[in-house]
Parts: structure tokens; C-alpha cells; sequence
């Protein structure tokens, strides 16, 4: 039954595999299809491929613009007048009087000289050409048009028009492989900062070991406080129970004090009395009778 489990399981990874790069290859080949018309349509507006959107209306109403026109390929020396044919034109000849770089005009006239045949070229809405168009320069002849076909080619035209495909053709193929992106950016991120987040981390661990270090010396810091606040308060009650003692002490000194002041007043007073007395004339002493004695016989006269 687990033989049977695991084989299962390894058929089901295999599966989810095979869609995974199934999805992988549409995905590819929808962006490659993308690109290559853009390549193509890129290429289509400077005379490489054998079509061509019609820019203007210089050939109206042969032509509008928008238009899709196959270019056949003729041999210069089959070129009739009358025949729209397309044809490059020079750098210079371009800058000078502001043409596109491949025009598709008709025929006027043909001319036979002796460096060989030139043409002479107008639009069917416009004037004359001022330049001549030399054999090596045309591309080939309008051989049929499709309507509104060379709308999407356009855009080549503009400077403006390449760069919103190329923002768009980026666009899409970030959103076709956001899942492949994010994938690489994880790996990316891991093997360039993988060491970063590492000593991060390290220095991480580090620092919450410092921090239980330190919480644990400021845990024994406040025990130690503690004990000495107890040790504080039990002193304050010493001192309390020592400063009621002076206050005792203090009381019957003023007691003392006041008795003295008392003492030495009485002592005062006794000074003053005996002074007082001392002063007071002396009292004369009293002799005491001497009895007389008298002869018999005789009496004492009182």
C-alpha cells in the first residue's frame, strides 16, 4: 500500500512538472509570435518585406491610408509608365524634402540616358516628385491591397508608436513570467544576501543574549536595591526610635534648665535676704542679771 502510495505521488509530480513546462513553452512562443511582428512590422515600414502600409493619402483614391499593399517584385527595365511602384528613397533626398523612407507612387515617365534608366514619379493626390528615382532604388510594384489591414503597422511609423510597443512587449512579458521573476528574485536574494541575513541574525542572537545578560544583572540590581531600601527603612526606624530618645533627652534638659533657673533663683532671693539683713543695726546684747547677794538679814529694795 505505501509502494503504491509513492508511486502515485511520484506520477503526480511528474505530472504537475510536464504542465508547469507546458505553460512555460506557450507562454514562450506567445511572446516570440509578439516579438516577431514587431520585427516584422518594424521591418515592413523601411521596404525589407514584401508589404507595406499605405502612410498617407498622396494616392487617394488608388490607395488610403491604412491600406495593406503586396510589393511584387519587377525587373527595372520592365517598369512601364503607369505602374505604381514602390520604391526607397536616399537619406539625403529624404532629410532634404521631408519624405518617408519608402514611398509607393506611380509612374510619369521613363528615362534612357547613359549612366542607364531613371523614373519620374508623382502621387495621385500630390505633385510631381522632385527627385529621380534611380533602378537600384525600387523595391518592386503593387501588385494587390488589403484595406485597413496596415492600421496595426502604423504605429511603426512613430517614434512614439516603437516605444509603446517596446513598453508593452515588456509589460507583457513581465506579466508572463512574474512567477519565473519572483522564483530568480528569491534566489537571487538569497545568494547575495543570504550572508548578510545571516550576520544579521548571528548579530541578532548576540544581542538578545547581551539583553537576558543585562536583565538578568539589572533583575539582581533591583534585588539588590531592594535589600538596601529594606535596610534603609529599618535604619529610619532606628533613627526614629533614637530621635524620640533625644527629644526625651531633650525635654528634661529644658526641665533641668528650668529647674536650675528656678534654684538660681531662690539663691538670689536668699543672697538679697541676707544681704539685707546684714545691713540692719545690731541689736544690743542683753547682759544677764548678776543676782546680788545681800547679808543676812537684809532686804533688796525692788
Amino acid at each position: 500500500m505505501k509502494e503504491a502510495l509513492a508511486l502515485i505521488n511520484r506520477i503526480v509530480v511528474r505530472i504537475t512538472n510536464l504542465l508547469s513546462l507546458s505553460g512555460i513553452i506557450k507562454r514562450t512562443l506567445i511572446l516570440i509570435v509578439l516579438v516577431a511582428i514587431c520585427i516584422v512590422g518594424f521591418l515592413s515600414i523601411r521596404g525589407a518585406m514584401p508589404f507595406m502600409a499605405i502612410f498617407g493619402i498622396s494616392m487617394e483614391p488608388e490607395f488610403h491610408a491604412g491600406d495593406l499593399i503586396l510589393i511584387e517584385e519587377i525587373s527595372p527595365s520592365a517598369v512601364e509608365v503607369g505602374d505604381i511602384i514602390v520604391f526607397t528613397i536616399p537619406q539625403a533626398v529624404r532629410d532634404y524634402y521631408n519624405y518617408p523612407q519608402v514611398v509607393a507612387h506611380r509612374v510619369i515617365s521613363v528615362r534612357q540616358s547613359e549612366s542607364g534608366v531613371t523614373f519620374r514619379t508623382k502621387g495621385d493626390n500630390t505633385g510631381e516628385d522632385p527627385f529621380t528615382v534611380r533602378p537600384q532604388d525600387i523595391k518592386g510594384q503593387v501588385s494587390k491591397q488589403i484595406p485597413y489591414l496596415g492600421f496595426p503597422l502604423l504605429f511603426f511609423q512613430s517614434q512614439q508608436g516603437v516605444i509603446f510597443i517596446i513598453i508593452a512587449l515588456s509589460l507583457l512579458a513581465v506579466y508572463l513570467y512574474s512567477d519565473e521573476i519572483s522564483r530568480g528574485r528569491q534566489i537571487v536574494h538569497k545568494s547575495i544576501f543570504a550572508p548578510i541575513i545571516e550576520q544579521n541574525q548571528h548579530t541578532s542572537r548576540a544581542l538578545e543574549q547581551t539583553i537576558e545578560s543585562t536583565e538578568k544583572g539589572m533583575a539582581g540590581t533591583q534585588q539588590a536595591l531592594n535589600s538596601f531600601a529594606s535596610a534603609i527603612a529599618e535604619y529610619a526606624g532606628h533613627l526614629k526610635s533614637h530621635t524620640s530618645a533625644i527629644q526625651g533627652l531633650s525635654e528634661a534638659s529644658q526641665e533641668l534648665k528650668k529647674g536650675a533657673a528656678q534654684q538660681n533663683e531662690v539663691l538670689t532671693r536668699l543672697a538679697e535676704t541676707i544681704e539685707g539683713l546684714s545691713s540692719k543695726p545690731k541689736i544690743e546684747e542683753i547682759e544677764p542679771e548678776v543676782e546680788v547677794q545681800f547679808p543676812p538679814g537684809c532686804i533688796r529694795n525692788r
